[in-house]
């Protein structure tokens, strides 16, 4: 399923249960949009999956309502472009391509 068939607003309980998917360039431009318009309070930080794209769980579409932490960077997005870029997946799906992350070393 794409963005665009996903019908918003999303609850948090069905959000949690989804990944939002994307290429790095896509990724790059959401780190512009939240430059200037985004917020300290909620801060969209994707991660990397083995094929190289990005993906973000999709509860940040609970804030981009009126009112909500995202709603002025949700607002400048070209939707249409996000619409048919991001894709969205079980979130299960998604954890499992996670790109494999090196252990911490406490010292």
């Amino acid at each position: 399923m794409l963005l665009r068939d996903l019908l918003l607003p999303i609850s948090v309980t069905d959000a949690r249960c989804l990944a939002l998917v994307f290429a790095p360039d896509l990724a790059a431009r959401l780190g512009q949009l939240h430059a200037a318009y985004g917020t300290t309070n909620c801060i969209p930080i994707p991660a990397t999956l083995v094929d190289g794209r990005m993906m973000l769980c999709a509860d940040v579409l609970t804030e981009v309502r009126p009112g909500g932490l995202l709603a002025a960077m949700w607002c400048a997005a070209d939707q249409s472009v996000l619409g048919a870029a991001v894709e969205v997946i079980p979130w299960d799906e998604a954890v499992a391509m996670l790109l494999p992350q090196a252990p911490m070393v406490w010292e």
